[in-house]
């Protein structure tokens, strides 16, 4: 299920084919292709995701449930990466003829627990059948001043909102049906991951660039990089591991570093800041830095080299 990147080809070059064709004309834009949500100068931001089985998530252990709160959570983290708030969601569903009522009113419990949580409306969609079970999501949502991928500058320090990989370790746990109560704090975050919505808005005054770690913290992190035109240097030592990853990556013979540069979907602010953010009650962690320069690097014991993503990405 998981792909690792090849940047000859794929869905980065599709994306960056269409930014090229398509520049932005509309003064109304305020940004467009580039970002984790399109921004108008009305201040509302925009985004859309695709999810289907047997590519984004597996039904052999999620609940119809918590494929409805897993799914709309996730598409709510690029609102929060622009350091917004969700207005509403519109939810558009792929249907295969064999599927019950009750497996969809299940799904939109998922969604009202969500939209609850989060105090939005989910306003509207679609319903068609379908060979394969898919759904297409998109949130609107409001900001005053939208926080950007560009925006990082030389001198200033990589930070993250809380542990990565867990959600990665989650999923493996439940495919491979390991022991799921060695592992609670993975699972929760593969199966119900929460937006930093209310996060980011206590971040906002700190940021300069912030992305949402849903590819992995290597592809995330290039991303920052090339969209600010700067280098950004990961610093190994600095990045926390949770036990249950330490504890994962013991048992499968894995290094834990590679294991977590490469794991996404853990949906935390990966973001620049030009001093330390101060914020009570947050968990934040400096794992890197802004230089002159281009591209992604990593630091181990002193020495930095050049960091290959590793990260998800579809058609490679």
């Amino acid at each position: 299920m998981k792909k690792r990147r090849d940047r000859r080809g794929g869905e980065l070059a599709i994306i960056d084919f269409i930014r090229k064709r398509f520049p932005t004309t509309r003064r109304e834009i305020a940004k467009g292709i580039g970002d984790d949500a399109m921004v108008l100068r009305s201040g509302f931001v925009v985004t859309t995701d695709s999810f289907f089985e047997g590519v984004h998530f597996d039904l052999e252990y999620f609940s119809m449930y918590a494929l409805g709160y897993h799914t709309l959570c996730a598409s709510l983290s690029d609102i929060a990466a622009m350091a917004g708030s969700p207005v509403c969601a519109l939810i558009s569903l792929n249907l295969p003829e064999t599927i019950k009522l009750q497996e969809i009113e299940e799904l939109y419990d998922g969604f009202q627990k969500v939209a609850r949580n989060y105090r939005f409306d989910i306003a509207g969609g679609d319903v068609v059948t379908s060979p394969c079970f898919g759904l297409t999501i998109a949130v609107i949502g409001k900001t005053r001043t939208p926080v950007l991928r560009c925006g990082a500058r030389p001198g200033q320090a990589l930070y993250v909102t809380n542990f990565l990989g867990l959600a990665e370790v989650g999923r493996l746990v439940l495919k491979e049906k390991m022991v799921r109560k060695d592992y609670p704090h993975s699972i929760k975050r593969h199966l119900f991951p929460e937006p930093r919505i209310k996060e980011a808005q206590r971040l906002r005054r700190f940021i300069s660039a912030c992305i949402d770690t849903s590819d992995g913290l290597s592809t995330d992190a290039l991303h920052l990089a090339e969209e600010s035109r700067v280098k950004i240097v990961i610093d190994a030592e600095y990045i926390p591991i949770h036990s249950e990853l330490g504890e994962f990556c013991n048992i499968k013979k894995i290094d834990p570093l590679r294991f977590l540069l490469s794991s996404g979907e853990d949906f935390e602010l990966l973001f620049t800041a030009s001093r330390p953010p101060k914020v009570p009650g947050l968990k934040i962690f400096k794992i890197g830095r802004v230089m002159k320069g281009r591209g992604l690097y990593l630091s181990v014991r002193g020495k930095t080299k050049p960091l290959e993503p590793t990260g998800y990405e579809h058609l490679v």
